[in-house]
This record gives structure tokens, sequence and C-alpha cells, in this order.
């Protein structure tokens, strides 16, 4: 093992969780330094308005 995995593997784990809270709270409960992002993906829109969208934006 390098001395950068063992770094890495002494070293407190972080994390950053993007969506799903559960996987927060998860975590959180166990006392691990966590961050929330909350993110959801785009609406899918049909071709016309995506033309449209784009003209006015």
């Amino acid at each position: 093992m390098t001395n950068t995995q063992k770094k890495l593997l002494d070293s407190d784990l972080r994390v950053i969780n993007i969506g799903m809270t559960i996987f927060y709270d998860a975590l959180k409960v166990q006392n691990i330094k966590v961050v929330q992002v909350d993110w959801k993906p785009g609406p899918v829109l049909d071709k016309l308005s995506e033309e449209i969208l784009s003209k006015i934006m």
C-alpha cells in the first residue's frame, strides 16, 4: 500500500450526496461529514418546445 492510499484510508470520510436524501440521512445518523445537494434532472421537452425555449433564452 502506498503512502497516498494509507492517508486516504486513515482520513475521515467526507461525502457530497446528490439527490436522494435517504442516503444523506443514513450518513448523518452515523456522524459522517456529509453535504446534501438538492438536484433533479431537467424536464424532457418535445422538439417544438425545445426550439421555442431556445429562441426566447
